[in-house]
């Protein structure tokens, strides 16, 4: 398994800026987002945004392979349900995907929520990206609300998987 470590300095999350920018930008291409159209989808993420996410609670975590950043992920608690937290900003370089990277993150996800506390994880994927949400079933997560967001030109699905007390163990 490739280091994951929280990120904090500026120059991480900056990095951590440009990779979500590139992840993400596959996807914006794909279902036609625009920053007009989707402002908040990570494939336009600043810095100052970044920032406002950390301050509010947010965890922020990235994977290296060397020298460089490949994948990053972010948990966050629900103010509404102290044992739910949220994973968000999963996300893995294109040229890194199909390697188990995105589900070493989700693991690591999970355990640190577990760690926290936290018996659930929950999720929001756009409703139409049906391979993420397969994705996402196949490592034990299952749709319980799916909805429009007022500001989002798509409905998300929202998916959660209860997590028990002891590590995942698949990736």
């Amino acid at each position: 398994m490739k280091p994951i470590r929280e990120l904090r300095s500026e120059q991480e999350l900056t990095e951590c800026v440009a990779l979500l920018r590139a992840a993400f930008a596959t996807v914006a291409m794909e279902f036609g987002l625009t920053e007009e159209s989707a402002p908040s989808n990570a494939a336009f993420t600043t810095l100052d945004n970044l920032r406002a996410h950390l301050q509010h609670g947010m965890l922020m975590y990235g994977m290296s392979d060397g020298a460089s950043m490949v994948g990053c992920v972010a948990i966050k608690q629900s103010k509404s349900d102290q044992l739910v937290f949220y994973i968000e900003r999963l996300a893995v370089l294109p040229e890194h995907r199909h390697q188990g990277t995105g589900g070493q993150l989700l693991t690591f996800a999970m355990d640190t929520i577990r760690q926290c506390g936290g018996r659930t994880a929950s999720i929001g994927v756009m409703d139409t990206n049906e391979r993420l949400k397969e994705w996402y079933r196949s490592k034990g997560f299952a749709q319980h609300d799916c909805r429009r967001i007022p500001h989002l030109p798509f409905k998300v699905c929202f998916m959660s998987r209860e997590l028990g007390g002891l590590p995942h163990t698949d990736s």
